[in-house]
């Protein structure tokens, strides 16, 4: 996450050097008319209204982003909700994080709790890791995670690893899993379409009829070490 906050200071100061950009700061700053250019915002509460028809760099203690936004999203905050349309990455810190917007390209994402909704979309990869990741759209790119408690529910068209203290699976994997965690639970809507290799205290997991293909395997060379 101090990664991600760095790039986002550097940015600023590297785009005071720009001429096709705009810079807006303030202790509430709320965009309501389309910006035609890349856009730095840096505030304590900021509102993206309206579209951006280039990038969104963003440090603020609220971030609310509303409208679409033609190409990437560097943001910084303690509270980021991204619910507009994303024409291609997204990369973003914070306390908590919430996207229910499509995105074209990857999500990076690093925070205390990562919710990418039901119904959302992302075109790329989605790595991330944090405190509490939950994911419940769909991911078209590999899927790579750590933190305390991951919770799928959504549907993954390529492959998915995650390794932390919980796993939680409720969804569809379409490629290859690697699961590695203290705890993994499987949930009734849980789908495996090819080799899955995992590891937990038990050292032993009930797949039940969650195997549609491919086979399941306990592998201790993923033992996460407490």
């Amino acid at each position: 996450m101090k990664n991600i906050i760095l790039v986002v200071g550097a940015v600023f100061l590297f785009s005071a050097t720009q001429t096709f950009s705009q810079l807006q700061s303030g202790e509430n700053v709320t965009i309501q008319e389309r910006t035609a250019h890349d856009l730095y915002v840096a505030g304590g509460t900021v509102t993206i209204n309206a579209p951006v028809v280039g990038d969104l760099i963003i440090g603020g203690g609220t971030v609310t982003i509303n409208d679409t936004i033609t190409q990437d999203i560097l943001v910084a905050g303690g509270t980021i909700f991204i619910n507009g349309t994303v024409g291609d990455d997204v990369r973003c810190a914070g306390g908590k994080i919430t996207i229910s917007g499509n995105v074209v390209g990857d999500v990076i994402a690093t925070g205390g709790t990562l919710d990418i909704q039901r119904g959302v979309k992302i075109g790329g990869n989605l790595i991330s890791s944090g405190g509490e990741v939950v994911v419940g759209g769909e991911v078209e790119g590999m899927i790579k995670n750590a933190s305390g408690t991951f919770t799928f529910t959504g549907k993954a068209d390529n492959n998915l690893e995650s390794r932390g203290g919980k796993i939680i699976i409720n969804g569809i994997v379409e490629g290859s899993c690697i699961l590695a965690a203290n705890t993994i639970e499987l949930g009734p809507e849980a789908r495996f379409s090819r080799d899955v290799k995992y590891w937990n205290d038990e050292g032993s997991l009930e797949f039940g009829n969650s195997l549609a293909g491919g086979q399941a395997t306990f592998d201790p060379t993923l033992e996460i070490e407490n």
